[in-house]
């Protein structure tokens, strides 16, 4: 199976397709997790823009999963549970403590 990525230049605005390599995330250590996997609970859209936007300025690209439950329906991020790790519990996160954020 071949899998491209699209890619927008920000100097140029031109798009380019990459063709990536298809690997298994874990043994890759690249396991990616959404905000309620990671934390146990729904992070919420304003905890959510703020993860996104440290992960821009980390450089750092998440994926987009669909879900259906219940009590949501629709896209979802997943980031690295690495990148994840570092937000909550290393200081990436801007003026908040990873104890504020995470429950338990």
């Amino acid at each position: 199976m071949v899998k491209y990525i699209y890619e927008r230049n920000p100097d140029t605005g031109t798009i380019r397709r990459r063709l990536t390599q298809i690997y298994n995330k874990k043994e890759n250590n690249m396991e990616m997790k959404s905000l309620y996997d990671y934390l146990g609970h729904a992070g919420g859209p304003e905890l959510g823009q703020q993860v996104a936007t440290a992960a821009r300025k980390a450089g750092v690209k998440g994926e987009m999963r669909e879900v259906s439950n219940p009590k949501y329906r629709g896209p979802v991020m997943l980031w690295p549970t690495a990148f994840l790790d570092l937000y909550f519990k290393g200081g990436l996160n801007e003026g908040a403590t990873g104890k504020q954020l995470l429950k338990g």
